[in-house]
């Protein structure tokens, strides 16, 4: 049993010229006790007739008219009235087949009827009353109280309170359901609801969650495909548009006004439109009792938006006058979030729905790929936020997003010739822009020519790869000659100095570098000033000479204190290395390793299959005796020429293709992406 809004608690004022209704909603923990006294008296009252149930008793638990009734309203969502089943009540009462096989208390009442009139002539006067009821009883079987009792068993008076559950309802419950019911009351005498809809959400929500799940966050345009289908389906109008539109960088996307319309501007009153409305509003919110919840967990296709909008307003009738109805954050949060997760899991793998194989399967390829850091540093999100066009929308299948660019990627099918040309259609609105990627089967690609000069075009046969969609995006959407000028050389140069060792995953980001063969280039410049003595070495990072030479000072001293001449295995090497060194403790083990090979005191023997052996060369030679001290007693900046040449040389001769990279010229193709 809902309520109606004449029943909820409100107040009405005026801002801005304009009349706003704000309704009563019970905070957390509010009135605990007087709705405890109130569950009590429910309780108390089990498998009892309903004329035993006193109103103005269960009122007085609550001590306020009005919210009381909404209270008691509330609890019949636990509490239901239900008439007892015949068969059971006759067997308690007589044993007859006759009267048992009557079904109803209907049945009977006709056949008291029919011998009222036979026996009486239609007529029966009050002094005959019960002696015409204890003769029409024996032929049953009955007392006369008994029979009476059968014939009002269908009564609301003789129905019996039951609970649905095995418990009592918690406080909190109560208050969590009777808050979604005085909002939905509102909702089913609203003309329209008004949504401003941050499209930003949906991609932070995907930054946030990257790394722990295999599948992106469905973005909001998955939302608005959910939207317009269950706007038709429910048979809700809808307007769609941009409050906002800053499409230039990703941190400026636009701001989507959702504005859901009630049935003034067609026909009918408010409240005859609302239940579709309140249904719509319920569905797209993602709030409501566990049982909506499981459906949608099944469907896969649980959808909030509560957590992206900016503001909410619905326009509410009553009274024969229209008030503005303010959703603020703080009153979403008020309402029963559903208990599902978003898409649906299962364990730890996100469990979503793609338009098709081909979606999935690039997907799951993509995210594969980024696992290993092979997706150049673009990241993606499955159905973004739309692209309005002036009679339609245009949702593309993914948006890729790497520092301030934004580019969009659109799957396109080959199923009818309708289907193409819909299709076709919509690119031609967009052909202005130059952040669409469209991926095609090969066997579409001459159904596709008239618009392939205005897209960058992937095709595929089968299976779309995500390598060759990476390939097209490398060269269409190239900007390493921008950010290799953006690199602060003074800052990254006085951070490795500082640092003495920055490893190879932090230079990819102080360099803005997405790939290896980007990153020696970059290093290049890093270390061209020759008076800094910093090098960088693939697979290591960047580390100053000063630095390095300390390290193997310590190091070869350790070896020779604690292990001399014996050799130590290299996994407790490089334990070791990590607990003495703070700036390698989180590096993998085979930095360490790459670390000990420039050391030129140190060997490096693999004898066994199981585990490396590294050791102290017994005998060091007199260069390399003036590198390890001129290292450590020179100052920053001042080492000669020659020593570095020395020290340099030996290096790249132990070392192999692990050279120091002295110029541009130096760089060679090595790039697994390139």
């Amino acid at each position: 049993m809902r309520f109606s809004l004449q029943d909820v608690r409100k107040s009405i004022r005026r801002r801005g010229g304009e009349l706003q209704v704000g309704l009563h909603f019970l905070r957390s923990g509010e009135m605990q006790n007087e709705i405890s006294r109130l569950i009590a008296y429910h309780e108390q009252l089990l498998n009892q007739p309903q004329r035993a149930f006193s109103s103005d008793d269960a009122r007085a638990c609550v001590g306020e008219y009005r919210l009381a009734h909404c209270l008691i309203a509330t609890l019949s969502h636990w509490y239901v009235w239900r008439s007892r089943d015949w068969s059971d009540v006759v067997r308690e009462r007589s044993e007859n087949a006759d009267l048992l096989a009557l079904g109803s208390p209907v049945p009977l009442r006709l056949e008291l009827f029919r011998y009222v009139n036979e026996q009486y002539h239609g007529y029966l006067p009050q002094d005959k009353r019960q002696q015409a009821l204890h003769d029409f009883a024996m032929n049953y079987q009955l007392t006369a109280s008994d029979l009476e009792y059968l014939l009002a068993l269908d009564s609301d008076d003789e129905m019996l309170l039951t609970r649905e559950g095995e418990a009592a309802p918690q406080p909190q419950d109560v208050i969590t359901l009777y808050n979604q019911w005085v909002f939905e009351a509102a909702l089913m005498n609203a003309s329209q609801v008004h949504f401003v809809i941050d499209c930003a959400a949906f991609s932070r929500a995907e930054s946030i969650r990257q790394g722990s799940d295999l599948m992106p966050v469905a973005g909001i345009g998955a939302v608005i495909k959910r939207l317009c289908f269950l706007a038709r389906r429910l048979g809700v109008y809808y307007e769609l548009e941009y409050a906002s539109v800053q499409l230039d960088t990703v941190s400026a996307l636009p701001l989507l006004s959702l504005t859901l319309y009630g049935p003034q501007e067609v026909t009918g009153a408010p409240q005859q439109y609302g239940l579709r409305l309140t249904r719509l509003c319920r569905l797209l919110l993602g709030y409501g009792v566990r049982k909506d919840a499981e459906k949608s967990q099944k469907r896969g296709a649980q959808i909030s938006l509560t957590q992206s909008i900016v503001s909410a307003e619905a326009r509410v009738h009553f009274l024969q006058r229209a008030y503005t109805f303010v959703m603020d954050e703080q009153l979403l949060r008020l309402l029963p979030q559903t208990e599902t997760q978003e898409s649906g899991t299962n364990g730890n793998r996100t469990v979503q729905l793609f338009d098709s194989s081909v979606e999935q399967s690039f997907a799951e390829a993509f995210v594969s790929l980024s696992e290993g850091h092979g997706t150049d540093g673009w990241h993606f999100e499955r159905e973004p936020e739309p692209l309005l066009l002036p009679d339609s929308l245009f949702i593309p299948d993914f948006a890729f997003t790497r520092g301030e660019q934004r580019v969009y990627v659109e799957i396109l099918g080959f199923w009818t010739p309708s289907y193409r040309e819909r299709k076709i259609q919509k690119l031609r609105q967009l052909r202005a822009r130059k952040d669409i990627v469209l991926a095609a089967p090969m066997e579409a690609k001459d159904a596709f020519a008239e618009i392939a000069a205005d897209f960058p075009f992937v095709y595929y046969q089968n299976q779309l790869s995500a390598t060759d969609l990476l390939q097209v995006l490398r060269t269409t959407y190239d900007d390493f000659a921008e950010r290799l000028a953006a690199i602060d050389m003074v800052a990254v140069q006085t951070r490795i100095a500082q640092d003495g060792f920055v490893r190879e995953q932090i230079c990819y980001e102080l360099l803005h570098c997405y790939r290896w063969s980007e990153l020696q280039q970059a290093a290049v410049r890093v270390c061209a000033d020759d008076t800094l003595r910093l090098f960088y070495v693939a697979g290591l990072g960047c580390y100053q000479l000063d630095w390095f030479a300390r390290f193997e000072q310590r190091f070869v001293a350790w070896m020779r204190e604690e292990h001399a001449p014996e050799a130590v295995p290299l996994s407790l090497v490089v334990q070791e290395i990590k607990q003495r060194w703070s700036e390698l403790s989180g590096c993998d083990d085979v930095v360490c390793e790459t670390l000990l090979g420039l050391c030129t005191a140190v060997t490096i023997r693999r004898d066994s299959i199981f585990d490396a052996q590294v050791s102290i060369i017994a005998q060091v030679t007199p260069a390399q005796q003036d590198v390890a001290s001129v290292s450590e007693t020179e100052p920053a900046g001042m080492v000669s020429q020659e020593v570095k040449g020395t020290k340099e040389g030996k290096r790249e001769r132990k070392t192999g293709a692990r050279k120091r990279l002295s110029s541009s010229t130096d760089v060679t193709q090595g790039g697994l992406w390139e």
